[in-house]
């Protein structure tokens, strides 16, 4: 789905409404997918506030407050202006709420307003895109109060279109304080993803980031993209009755050494859960056993000796580096894996040996998919590089290497020469543990294996690795203690959840016609 910038949004909401659809057809088509999406991801809450600006981002709280009040959820809805100060649009969503709904808590916002506790959610809806410059007056003060109690309450954070604030800081630019804007968990965009929404500096405040589709047609125009989920569900086949293990691949991984031997286990446990046909594990003689304690059952592992193993010149797909360690030996296994001629997935001590070695590269005899986050990533470029160079340093990379690259972060990026730039949007903090990169690893090894396309396996692996952890969320209720363990055991579910989102037919433009 296409990044736009500020302007190209404006342009294609004015080009929708020369189509004849109204932006009262759209608030409506927008708050009642937002709200939707708001209980999915947050099935249990017990209370939720609406903080309403009066713009027409307001209009689109007020439209949520109504959805979910027919879902029976106890709503409460908080104006930040004098009702006679409401846009058009949001007034006559108040007095639709209040027909329906006479005994709905409406209150004007005041300096003792409670919030609710850790089991609610609250919902900015106090500024849109349309807003610019910092925040003053009233909505800094009602921002800041609502970031510290957030802080303080533990409750959840939902920003409607973009966290109030934020629109002052495009062009890579990053709030100076946490109270510039509204610190979100979520933020659900309308229509598009907006530029300011997938930088990587600013993504402490835009929290996990939710797109409402503008249309069932795909749209995949811009030089940049976001990964959505009914636009990867495809990726994957479904299984034909008439088949076997080998027409899932063989993967191999090749990880390990004294003191890392719990990487390739993790590796090993994601490829599986992501349905490879034969898995094998090559380790260093020396840890064999170890490896082999503690692999899946369905793990084969041996010892890389002084010959290149039969089962890595076999081999559908190679995943390389995770606790391999950095030595000559970890250089002679490298160059031997990429002489194999198939599919190969570079992660952690892989990428430190290429970075010490760079003319590796060149000797592949097959296509390479790079995983590093962004130490890893200033090694092989031999410098540090700030959040704002991210997307150039890729492309750039990409260009003069002809890999397909996997550049970790809040906001992981996926590109390969001459094709778009691909940024992921699932995901939480949780993942920030060990092991994490080592499951991505084994679920992109796998994928590959499974004869995807490199740069689809990339994106649907990336996509769903985030997903799983955001059901692990949602399972649990809180990021801490998340393992590589539990990612792996919500594949299934993840890929589930995938191909539910194929059936999604209607965007934004098409049930707004509804409303006509």
């Amino acid at each position: 789905m296409d990044i736009l910038s500020k302007k190209e949004m404006v342009a294609r909401e004015e080009e929708c409404f020369r189509s004849g659809l109204t932006a009262a057809a759209l608030m409506e088509a927008a708050g009642e997918a937002m709200a939707r999406r708001i209980l999915e991801i947050y099935p249990r809450a017990k209370k939720l506030l609406v903080l309403v600006g009066k713009g027409n981002n307001g209009g689109d709280g007020l439209v949520v407050a109504r959805h979910l009040s027919e879902q029976g959820k106890p709503v409460r809805v908080v104006l930040t202006a004098p009702e006679d100060q409401l846009g058009e649009l949001p007034r006559t969503r108040l007095d639709r709420l209040r027909a329906p709904f006479p005994e709905l808590e409406i209150e004007m916002w005041h300096d003792g307003l409670p919030f609710p506790g850790s089991d609610g959610v609250v919902i900015d809806a106090l500024l849109g895109l349309q807003a610019s410059g910092p925040l003053r007056g009233l909505l800094a003060e009602v921002v800041a109060r609502l970031n510290r109690a957030r802080a303080e309450h533990f409750f959840r954070t939902v920003a409607l279109d973009l966290p109030t604030g934020l629109a002052a800081y495009e062009e890579g630019k990053t709030p100076e304080n946490r109270d510039a804007a509204v610190v979100a968990d979520v933020t659900m965009a309308v229509g598009f993803a907006k530029e300011v929404l997938t930088a990587e500096a600013p993504a402490g405040w835009v929290g996990r980031l939710e797109v409402v589709a503008w249309s069932r047609e795909k749209m995949e125009s811009a030089p940049q993209q976001i990964l959505i989920g009914h636009e990867l569900a495809g990726l994957l086949p479904r299984r034909n009755a008439l088949s076997h293990k080998n027409d899932f691949g063989r993967i191999v991984i090749v990880a390990g050494s004294p003191g890392f031997t719990g990487a390739p286990a993790l590796c090993a446990q994601a490829a599986l859960a992501m349905g490879a046909g034969l898995l094998s594990v090559v380790t260093r003689p020396e840890v064999a056993n170890v490896v082999a304690a503690q692999s899946p059952h369905e793990a084969m592992v041996s010892g890389w000796n002084d010959e290149v193993p039969d089962v890595v010149r076999n081999a559908s797909a190679i995943v390389i580096g995770p606790g391999l360690g950095v030595d000559k030996k970890t250089t002679e296994m490298l160059r031997a894996v990429l002489q194999v001629g198939c599919s190969v997935l570079i992660d952690a001590d892989g990428l430190n040996t290429l970075a010490q070695n760079p003319g590796l590269l060149r000797e592949a005899k097959g296509p390479v998919v790079l995983t590093p986050h962004p130490g890893e990533m200033g090694r092989l470029i031999g410098r540090k590089f700030e959040a704002t160079e991210r997307e150039s340093v890729a492309r750039e990379f990409v260009d003069q290497h002809n890999v397909v690259l996997v550049l970790k972060g809040t906001r992981t990026l996926v590109t390969a020469r001459g094709k778009q730039l691909f940024l992921n949007t699932t995901g939480n903090p949780g993942l920030s543990t060990g092991g994490s990169g080592d499951t991505l690893s084994g679920m992109i090894g796998a994928l590959l294996a499974q004869k995807l396309a490199p740069l689809d396996a990339a994106r649907l692996g990336v996509w769903l690795h985030g997903h799983a952890a955001d059901l692990v969320l949602a399972e649990r209720g809180c990021e801490e203690g998340l393992t590589p363990t539990m990612l792996s055991g919500h594949l299934g579910q993840a890929l589930v959840s995938l191909r539910a989102q194929a059936a999604v037919v209607d965007g934004l433009v098409e049930r707004a016609k509804l409303w006509r």
